[in-house]
């Protein structure tokens, strides 16, 4: 689900992000010098290693080249028919492509000064007769001004600025705060869950440090010791933070994993390859987890490249399964990960709904044109797992669907993956109620995970940041 959703729901009764990773639309300015030198740079890839090459050298001619640089490469895309896989038609019929291009410039995911909040592109109306909307809240970053605040994921922006957020300030509130540009934030928040239901904060920016590694614990049920990872964005950066929690899992006893991918859009191929290495014991080693292959006529990569698994017995030795929690969000590199594993056949139990569907990836590079740092990536290859299977574009279907009333559980959510509670909340995180019921066997009362009224989802096509599977390459 790759769009901005409205859900109507009575809240009275039960109650974008930095520039990398991410979907940036930079300002162009004209056809410059520096717009023809960027779109020279476009054109050079997409001739030679976009994955539908021959269309593009059959309509070359016809691309637009006198638009600005940042709507050259979504307009020529446009213009072919055998892309179908990068990218979808969103609800209003506009087409949405994976591939992109970016000015990413001296931005990166560490050091982040801002307020901590990533919200849920879900938006709640509290209000219908009057349309107040409300902002559900995805993660807080540890350390930020909004976790100091004892903001927690789950909570409901409902004022901002002791004003009420309506059809028409949404858009602007809402990239204010995910993109920090607000210069300081006065909230009325309401908790879905608990004793604690309206309350307020009062926000100024600090630096804190962003990561995808965003949660994790030990939780003992009955005999089993299961570790719980939320993980969402596969970065090389933080690759060594996660390695060192699936070390103090093995370290702990872990014999269960519960790897939370449900808000994981992706990311690179090499920390999808270092995460399964973990997960699997020695007797995988040096086994292929994926091959990506490029077009025929790509000389710039190699045509056909194998992804081994390796040092698999430094970390998690015991396991005989994964159970993964996943959404429509969850993409790319996330499902390379389900999939791969489920090629070497290793159990992977998915719980959550179908993921979005995106077995195709992206080269990148980096290039500095006119003062701008650029950040190109355009769809280059297609991923197959050590079977040779590599048909999970229409997503991947769960073993149990929690928007499904039947689904053997005795709790489901038609608004799944909304928040409903902070991370690690077994008692209202459906997701992670689910999973430990999975592995216990035992169903769960609906009272336990159901704090929202039931209502009618309805959606604005609005795009939502998309990561993709991921090769960097210098330049």
């Amino acid at each position: 689900m790759k769009r901005l959703s409205i859900l109507f729901a009575l809240l009275l009764t039960a109650c974008m992000q930095p520039s990398y990773p991410g979907i940036d639309h930079p300002s162009g300015g004209g056809n410059s010098a520096n717009d023809r030198s960027i779109i020279d740079y476009i054109d050079q890839r997409l001739a030679n290693e976009y994955y539908w090459l021959d269309e593009v050298e059959e309509k070359y001619n016809s691309f637009n080249r006198n638009l600005s640089w940042d709507k050259y490469l979504q307009s020529s895309l446009s213009l072919l028919k055998t892309n179908t896989d990068d990218g979808y038609i969103a609800n209003n019929g506009q087409r949405l492509f994976y591939s992109y291009i970016r000015d990413i410039g001296e931005s990166t995911r560490g050091a982040v000064t801002g307020f901590g909040i990533e919200l849920h592109y879900t938006i709640v109306i509290i209000d219908q007769e009057q349309r107040y909307y409300g902002f559900v809240i995805e993660n807080v970053f540890d350390g930020s001004p909004a976790a100091e605040a004892g903001i927690k994921r789950g909570d409901v922006i409902t004022m901002i600025d002791e004003a009420y957020i309506t059809p028409n300030n949404y858009a602007s509130r809402f990239s204010s705060i995910e993109n920090n540009t607000a210069k300081s934030l006065k909230l009325q928040l309401r908790r879905q869950t608990g004793d604690k239901e309206s309350y307020k904060a009062t926000l100024s920016p600090s630096t804190y440090s962003e990561t995808t590694v965003v949660y994790n614990r030990i939780v003992d049920i009955e005999e089993k010791r299961v570790g719980y990872l939320v993980y969402t964005g596969f970065e090389s950066e933080y690759d060594d933070e996660f390695l060192a929690i699936l070390d103090r899992f093995a370290s702990d006893g872990v014999n269960e994993v519960i790897l939370d991918l449900r808000c994981n859009g992706g990311g690179s191929v090499a920390s999808a390859v270092k995460l399964c290495s973990a997960l699997l014991p020695s007797t995988y080693e040096d086994g292929v987890l994926c091959t990506v292959t490029r077009h025929p006529k790509n000389t710039s990569q190699e045509r056909t490249q194998q992804f081994l698994l390796e040092n698999t017995s430094n970390h998690l030795q015991n396991l005989t399964r994964l159970t993964v929690i996943c959404s429509d969000y969850s993409a790319s590199a996330s499902e390379l990960v389900i999939m791969g594993l489920r090629g070497l056949d290793f159990q992977v139990d998915l719980i959550g709904t179908t993921t979005e569907g995106k077995n195709c990836g992206m080269d990148v590079t980096r290039r500095t044109i006119g003062g701008k740092t650029l950040e190109y990536a355009p769809i280059t290859f297609m991923c197959f797992n050590a079977k040779g299977f590599g048909d999970w574009g229409e997503g991947i279907t769960p073993d149990i669907d929690l928007t499904d009333e039947g689904n053997g559980l005795g709790i489901y959510d038609e608004h799944y993956p909304l928040p409903r509670a902070d991370w690690g909340d077994e008692a209202y995180d459906i997701g992670l109620a689910s999973a430990i019921a999975h592995i216990t066997g035992k169903s769960i009362t609906t009272s336990r995970a159901m704090p929202m009224t039931e209502s009618t989802l309805h959606t604005v096509e609005l795009e939502r940041p998309t990561e993709g599977i991921r090769l960097y390459h210098e330049e």
